[in-house]
């Protein structure tokens, strides 16, 4: 028998917070380039990553996100591909690629600054642009915080979502200027008054969408003049075209202190704790602020913490998280969709949450467990491993292994083999209580010897596996 490598302490947490769970394989890839730091090193840098022909095929499995904003438009109001399907793919998409790709820490900045710079999938119109900002927040999630803020808020996705877009001279809409204070920058602790929402809306003014191609415009004719002060960003915003003061307005947010704190506490929630320390918060700040926004030296100061080491096994995996853990565990491996009830299609509703980037406040899903850890959350997580864990749902263009391929060797000892898939799927070795557990769900003792014919292979392999799936170890990261 070869037992899987077992990872320490610190591989294990990396890999259960900064990518989508442990795998052996991502054990010898961690290792093979030089241990933890080396890793994570490399993965700040993806497009030196190679990543594997499977990932690189998602995007043809899913070819209408690829579709323009007007052919998806009119293809939706035709009723052929109605604007629920482009949603429910680019869920599937982004689930997939947490899942298999190579370039994890990618993936995993990607739904960080998606869920902070939240526009919903099935947003009114919003989701006619909701691929390309996909797109745009993959390209610049390990960039700079200004970098992404200045893109993201100039999108048509954000425009359309936020009601920038409908904005007039001399009135424009208060939402986009009022979240962008609130969500996206400084936060409501920064003190701004409403007379800063309506000179922050007045800045933004000019930016729309054209609603016959669906493309964003700067037009001049829209944009609301007059001076502007905004948390000590002061403009006279005297040209009819207010462009400029647009882009110094969003340098001026993405650099003040409060939007510093900000963004530190909340990549502290994601990876460290549902309440991290003041003190951790702080020293994250000044290192966003030292380094002009950049966001890869956050992340390389987050791992050095102790606190970040110290925080092993007080997150919750969310349903997204969860149904990525379980499929990299058991090993799924999705094939190209040909109908809605392909595993890559109905995969959009395995997890029992809603649909990924379905949530329809402008402040996006909540990043603590109190909101994770309802009886409805537990038991349809329950249900989804055993439906995986059994092979039972999703069933089409899907690969289950056979239970019989977890076998080490043809035979072996209940408690061994227990220990052996709780070393390959959980990372480290079982326990006595997990065995417990075990012989109670199945009936069996802990020295019974397990072959390929054995009713433990044959017809209570699901039953076993879900005692580990359902436990803490794997349900927590």
């Amino acid at each position: 028998m070869t037992a899987p490598p077992v990872p320490t302490a610190r591989e294990l947490h990396l890999l259960n917070r900064f990518a989508g769970g442990y795998t052996p394989q991502t054990l010898r890839q961690l290792r093979k380039a030089g241990g933890y730091r080396k890793w994570f090193l490399a993965q700040l840098a993806p497009a030196k990553v190679p990543e594997n022909a499977l990932t690189q095929s998602f995007p043809g499995w899913y070819p209408a996100l690829g579709w323009s904003a007007q052919t998806k438009d009119l293809r939706n109001s035709a009723g052929i591909y109605p604007a629920w399907e482009h949603a429910r793919d680019l869920g599937n998409l982004s689930l997939l690629r947490r899942t298999h790709s190579e370039r994890q820490v990618l993936e995993q900045m990607t739904d960080f600054w998606s869920n902070h710079l939240h526009v919903p999938a099935n947003g009114d119109f919003a989701w006619l642009q909701r691929k390309p900002y996909d797109d745009l927040l993959r390209r610049y999630a390990l960039s700079s915080f200004e970098t992404l803020l200045i893109n993201a808020t100039l999108h048509p996705a954000m425009q359309l979502y936020l009601d920038n877009w409908r904005s007039v001279k001399g009135a424009p809409n208060e939402n986009h200027g009022r979240e962008l204070l609130e969500l996206h920058t400084v936060g409501r602790e920064a003190g701004y008054t409403e007379q800063m929402v309506k000179d922050s809306a007045k800045i933004l003014s000019g930016y729309t969408v054209l609603n016959t191609s669906w493309n964003g415009i700067y037009d001049p004719g829209r944009h609301t003049t007059g001076a502007v002060t905004v948390l000590g960003f002061k403009h006279p915003n005297g040209k009819g075209d207010g462009r400029e003061v647009t882009l110094a307005y969003l340098r001026y947010l993405a650099r003040h202190p409060a939007t510093a704190r900000r963004i530190a506490r909340k990549l502290a929630q994601r990876f460290v704790s549902d309440t991290p320390s003041a003190g951790l918060v702080g020293r994250l700040a000044k290192v966003y602020l030292r380094n002009g926004t950049k966001i890869t030296p956050m992340l390389l100061a987050l791992i050095e913490e102790p606190e970040f080491w110290a925080s092993r096994g007080r997150k919750v995996r969310t349903p997204y998280d969860d149904l990525v853990a379980t499929m990299r565990a058991l090993k799924v491996t999705p094939r190209k969709p040909v109908r809605d009830s392909s595993f890559a299609n109905a995969m959009a509703w395995t997890h029992g949450a809603l649909p990924l980037y379905h949530w329809l406040a402008p402040d996006g899903a909540p990043e603590n467990a109190a909101a994770w850890t309802s009886v409805s959350r537990m038991l349809t997580s329950f249900r989804m491993h055993g439906n995986l864990a059994g092979g039972w749902w999703p069933i089409h263009e899907v690969g289950y292994r056979a239970p019989v391929s977890w076998l080490p060797q043809d035979r072996i000892r209940l408690d061994a083999f227990v220990d052996h898939l709780s070393q390959t799927w959980l990372g480290r070795p079982s326990t006595a209580r997990l065995l417990q557990a075990v012989c109670e769900a199945i009936g069996e003792a802990p020295a019974e010897i397990i072959d390929p014919e054995h009713s433990v292979i044959e017809w209570k392999f699901q039953r076993l596996t879900t005692v580990l799936l359902d436990s803490p170890q794997h349900m927590g990261r």
